[in-house]
């Protein structure tokens, strides 16, 4: 044997020098539309004592294909003819008009659901996203958000519901449309935990669904209960000897090879490869020392490429090991000889580990090879490099370089925020402020900064408001001393805690704080983060009753927006939401609420385009408000209700509560009593929930008045007594009287 020839590990044919992939590949019948693979098409090893496995995952296919979905985990030690198997299933089912879709635990390294991510990205051709028949417009934009890595664009009223949404878009783009789907998932070990999270759901989905979902794991880890097990184990004395007589020839002794493979069919191939590589030297007595000895065979370039590979980890670009071996020649062979499987998106899978290969760089090498990996990963494309972000990351960090992998976590934090994962992004943040400590002070000042800022939207989006308040305020203490106080960065960040201060209805703080935000920039981004200060201050003072100076504010807000009249973006969305906001209280304030409906009906086109689901749903209350007060009942209680359902799709209980309140006293005020007692006792069991007196004493007030107008004076009497007692309580000193002027007018007409 020459050093550039070899033998392929499934059949055993000779290769020629330089060639890569095994002629009989070329030979097999090509696989109908429909189907994606992972690995690409290779030459295959004969299928030998796995007749039942087969039968049974065939049945289970036919099951799915009448409605009736299963789900099967293959389970068995590496190598052990799992993936054959599947194979297999694949051959025999693609002709049957089944969709048929593969991926890999080993997809995208280090990013969340990558195997998914991969699967749904790559199949969009097959059968794309949007036309799905079990997805509607917003779910297909929900998934398409999460295939581009787009972190979520406003505050959700609930971070739990809008996960549930993105859940559920990902199973409906999973499920199948017309044509059954067969579902493969291989190396499930190497999954990350949102990965199993989305599948362990979409297999309790399978009962009425034509799909089969077959996951192959080395280990029966954590299965759902639906779904199947089916344990791959060694070949018996007679199925190992029917394997290797497909490959040696009668009458050459065959006890060795047996005993090596111990009827496990890797380390038979392994080390029939060997035997006919070698046939004259001795057969070793293990299976890793098989593996070892055809490694030493190998010529130079191409266990260096080896050695390289074992660096790189489970699943990498083959264009990143191409470019660190000086070209892809030393490649040729190791494909069909069983060292490297190629797989979908031009990538190389570990196919055999050799022996303590990681070992045998010295420490100096080893950083200098991550470092020129990480270079490597950094050369690929914009969109290949973003999807390994995680690896970049890593191989920056082990070639002790953390200025060149802080950029890459916070694309990792990125990835994490857009499959609405806040407390995984956390501990990346939190991971990447411990790698910019070793840096310089000024530049651990610079990274803190932009790390605890980016901290504060993840509790934000989380709805940790108290934490996104602080991690804001370390933000703005870390500017530089002396630096410009009215920078567009400084301005966005001093914006986004006013946001969350208002929300606290702490009015006199955001008034102080917005006074602080002096624009010194004349950027866009700068003149709008200075608006939506001016807005928000503007909204506080509205609420403090300094009206004059609110208009003020607003003023200032308007012209600074004019200024920048062509900016788009979630920015100036929210900007120009938070002004029409105010204006629509300030004229609410004034005795105008006709005009505030306006001001109302733009809050609500302005916050849909940036994405706020809280502020969107405050929006339809403020706008029945506005109705209500101007005399429009219907539309009042169109508006109403129209809150009422998202805030109850979002769990917001404090807002359903106000709007139970607001439908009581409309209800009152058109004659309807009983109606008016339902909406108080529902928005009263919501108040109780959240321990809120002082709401709790407003809907107490609606429904004594209920009781009153129903005639059940002891009744409406016993509810007003407890408003007065929990406003009280709440020291809410407008409820209280409100309740003890209602017991006087009660107690007037005894």
């Amino acid at each position: 044997m020459t050093a550039s020839s070899g033998v392929c590990l499934a059949c055993g044919t000779r290769l020629s020098p330089g060639l890569s992939t095994c002629p009989r590949a070329l030979l097999l019948a090509p696989l109908v539309g429909g189907v994606r693979r992972w690995g690409l098409a290779s030459c295959h090893p004969p299928l030998v004592g796995r007749v039942a496995h087969l039968e049974r995952l065939k049945w289970c296919a036919e099951e799915a294909r009448r409605g009736l979905g299963r789900a099967v985990w293959l389970v068995g030690e590496e190598g052990i003819g799992k993936s054959r198997l599947k194979d297999a299933l694949v051959e025999s089912l693609s002709s049957h008009r089944f969709d048929i879709w593969e991926g890999s635990g080993r997809a995208h390294p280090g990013t969340p659901a990558g195997p998914l991510l991969d699967l749904l990205e790559a199949t969009r051709s097959l059968r794309p996203v949007a036309g799905v028949g079990r997805m509607s417009s917003a779910e297909a934009e929900r998934v398409s958000r999460w295939l581009e890595g787009r972190e979520w664009r406003g505050v959700p009223a609930s971070l739990s519901a809008e996960s549930i949404a993105l859940l559920d878009a990902l199973c409906h783009a999973l499920l199948p449309h017309r044509t059954p789907r067969v579902l493969v998932l291989e190396d499930w070990q190497h999954a990350d935990g949102l990965s199993r999270a989305m599948l362990e759901v979409l297999v309790t989905r399978l009962a009425h669904a034509p799909v089969l979902v077959l996951v192959l794991e080395r280990a029966e880890a954590c299965v759902p209960p639906p779904a199947e097990v089916l344990e791959v184990g060694p070949l018996s004395m007679r199925e190992a000897a029917t394997l290797v007589s497909t490959r040696l020839p009668p009458g050459l002794p065959r006890e060795a090879l047996l005993r090596v493979g111990a009827g496990h069919p890797r380390k038979l191939l392994q080390a029939l490869a060997l035997h006919e590589e070698s046939p004259l030297e001795p057969l070793p007595a293990t299976g890793e020392e098989v593996v070892s000895a055809r490694y030493r065979a190998l010529s130079d370039a191409r266990r260096e490429a080896l050695r390289v590979s074992a660096v790189l980890g489970p699943c990498f670009p083959r264009a990143v090991l191409g470019a660190l071996v000086g070209g892809f020649a030393s490649l040729a062979g190791l494909e069909s000889g069983g060292w490297l499987t190629p797989v979908s998106g031009g990538r190389y899978a570990s196919a055999t580990r050799v022996p303590g290969l990681e070992a045998t760089w010295a420490d100096a090498e080893r950083v200098a090879l991550h470092a020129r990996v990480a270079e490597s990963y950094e050369a690929l494309s914009e969109e290949t490099r973003r999807r390994a972000c995680a690896e970049v990351a890593r191989h920056w960090l082990a070639a002790r370089r953390p200025e060149r992998a802080l950029p890459h976590l916070l694309e990792v934090a990125g990835w994490n925020l857009a499959a609405l994962e806040p407390a995984a992004a956390l501990e990346v943040y939190r991971f990447a402020l411990e790698v910019s400590s070793r840096l310089s002070l000024e530049s651990a000042c610079q990274w803190g900064r932009v790390l605890w800022e980016r901290m504060g939207d993840a509790h934000r989006l989380a709805g940790e408001r108290v934490e996104a308040e602080s991690a804001w305020r370390i933000a703005l203490s870390l500017e530089q001393v002396g630096g410009r106080g009215g920078t567009a960065e400084r301005l966005q960040c001093l914006s986004k805690l006013v946001s969350v201060v208002l929300s606290l209805e702490r009015h006199e703080e955001v008034v102080e704080l917005g006074e602080v935000g002096v624009v010194e920039e004349a950027s866009e981004e700068a003149l709008v983060a200075g608006a939506s200060l001016d807005a928000l201050s503007a909204l506080a003072l509205c609420w403090l009753g300094r009206f004059t100076e609110a208009e003020a504010r607003l003023g200032s807000a308007r012209a600074r927006l004019l200024q920048v009249p062509g900016q788009e973006g979630v920015g100036r969305a929210s900007a120009e939401a938070s002004l029409h906001r105010a204006m629509g209280m300030l004229l609410m304030r004034q005795g105008r609420p006709e005009q505030a409906t306006v001001e109302y009906a733009a809050v609500l086109r302005w916050t849909e385009r940036a994405g706020d689901t809280w502020e969107h749903s405050t929006a339809l209350f403020n706008l029945g408000d506005a109705y209500a007060r101007s005399g429009d009942r219907e539309r009042a209680v169109h508006y109403f209700q129209l809150a009422l359902d998202s805030k109850a799709r979002t769990g917001d209980r404090g807002g359903m509560a106000y709007t139970h309140h607001g439908l009581a006293l409309l209800h009152s005020q058109a004659d309807a009593p009983e109606l008016a007692k339902e909406d108080a006792v529902r928005g009263l069991q919501l108040a109780g929930m959240l321990g809120d007196r002082k709401l709790k004493s407003l809907l107490r007030c609606a429904l004594g008045r209920a009781h009153l107008r129903l005639g059940e004076r002891e009744e409406a009497a016993r509810q007003l007594r407890l408003a007065a007692q929990d406003a009280a309580a709440a020291n809410a000193h407008p409820e209280l009287l409100q309740a003890q002027a209602a017991l006087r007018a009660l107690e007037a007409r005894r």
